[in-house]
């Protein structure tokens, strides 16, 4: 074979690789199929327990709420119960407080609509309200998961359900609507960790004495005559 055939056999069989090589680059990798993040929507498992994401609250103001007497709290708590409002996450008021969880709750203790009001990571740092012990529970106090959004909820304490104190009656404002029930003990398994807190402008209602205790409500609790 001459010189002159090897070259060009050689030139051939260059051009042919690259034109190959040419193709493999062009030729768009299959990339692996992007996982979707989870919907927060998926973390709420159960729309009559937990919170189901709050509206933006307003700036954190160090600031304690009014003075309020435990019986009122339990009052206004009760009246938004059975009146067929629709939880949003959205920031939508009713009586100039929003509808979710911190929303009702800021509401029964008559705090200030200003700046949106506060969500479950503000209550405490801004002064409103302190952890305090189960054994420190009274009516108008509080259960609490301090968490953000849809992973954060409060629950109104109303009074033990029995002496055992392994659960008690609250209101609560969950996707489905504003609840009073019994509840299991901080709270219903699955949701987060909830400790007491308390309103730190409540008093005891004049007459109930110094060591406190559940304080006799009047209400139509289970719809009979």
């Amino acid at each position: 074979m001459t010189t002159k055939h090897i070259l060009t056999r050689t030139l051939a069989v260059t051009a042919a690789a690259g034109l190959v090589a040419g193709i493999v680059a062009a030729t768009p990798a299959v990339a692996a199929e992007p996982t979707a993040p989870p919907s927060a929507t998926a973390i709420v498992v159960d729309p009559d327990k937990g919170g189901a994401g709050q509206g933006p609250a307003g700036p954190l103001i160090q600031q304690a709420g009014p003075q309020i007497t435990r019986s009122e709290v339990i009052r206004r708590a009760a009246s938004w119960y059975g009146i067929g409002l629709k939880y949003t996450k959205s920031g939508e008021t009713y009586q100039g407080y929003r509808k979710d969880c911190s929303g009702y709750a800021a509401m029964a203790w008559r705090l200030s609509t200003t700046n949106g009001g506060l969500d479950t990571t503000s209550f405490v740092p801004s002064g409103v309200a302190s952890w305090i012990g189960k054994g420190d529970l009274k009516p108008g106090d509080a259960l609490l998961n301090d968490a953000a959004g849809y992973a954060g909820h409060i629950a109104i304490f109303e009074g033990w359900t029995d002496s055992s104190r392994s659960s008690y009656y609250g209101y609560e404002f969950t996707g489905s609507g504003v609840q009073h029930r019994a509840i299991p003990y901080p709270y219903f398994s699955g949701y987060g960790t909830f400790a007491p807190v308390r309103n730190n402008s409540i008093v005891d209602d004049a007459g109930s004495g110094s060591s406190g205790g559940d304080q006799p409500v009047a209400g139509n609790w289970d719809g009979g005559p």
